[in-house]
């Protein structure tokens, strides 16, 4: 079994946040791939604590309080259950229960326009195809063709990588 530093060693390449950030400010990329280079992957955390603050909830399809009381606790994840957005005021379901995953009901509650819940990319990291995968599975930003090499979009600075909560649960999920 490998550390999960040596995981890091092996999996990321190098750092390209300064050829990215030089060729976006030149206008050297299209427009499009610029865009994708630093648009991060949605925040669903923020995008549900705003849905709390007006009265609503991410429930299962029982309408169940034990979600709301451990909506923020990973295992709760894992559940086989159906999700939508409950409102308390009007005691009923705004967004009925389709949905396999709490992300799934709250993109369809603010119709698929969760721009303001992006998260900032502080850096770009090419990354083997392997990790490149692992990434988006966990919803990471991955560009797969950038002139040939594949860049993730990091949301995250000023730690090691190995610290990274995605690169620990990709780690945990691989190596334990």
């Amino acid at each position: 079994m490998i550390t999960i530093q040596e995981l890091v060693q092996r999996e990321i390449i190098y750092c390209v946040s300064s050829l990215v950030y030089t060729l976006t400010q030149e206008n050297k990329l299209d427009e499009d791939l610029a865009l994708e280079l630093w648009s991060g992957p949605y925040d669903y955390d923020a995008a549900e604590y705003e849905l709390n603050q007006q009265g609503c909830f991410v429930c299962d399809e029982r309408g169940s309080r034990v979600y709301q009381a451990l909506a923020h606790q990973s295992q709760q994840d894992d559940d086989d259950g159906l999700y939508g957005i409950y409102h308390d005021e009007n005691d009923e379901f705004i967004v009925d229960t389709y949905y396999d995953s709490k992300e799934e009901a709250v993109y369809e509650y603010f119709d698929g326009d969760l721009e303001e819940y992006r998260q900032e990319v502080f850096e770009h990291w090419l990354v083997s195809s392997w990790l490149s995968k692992k990434l988006q599975e966990h919803g990471e930003t991955v560009i797969e063709d950038f002139y040939g090499l594949t860049i993730w979009a990091r949301c995250t600075t000023g730690q090691a990588i190995w610290m990274d909560w995605v690169i620990q649960q990709i780690y945990n999920a691989f190596y334990e």
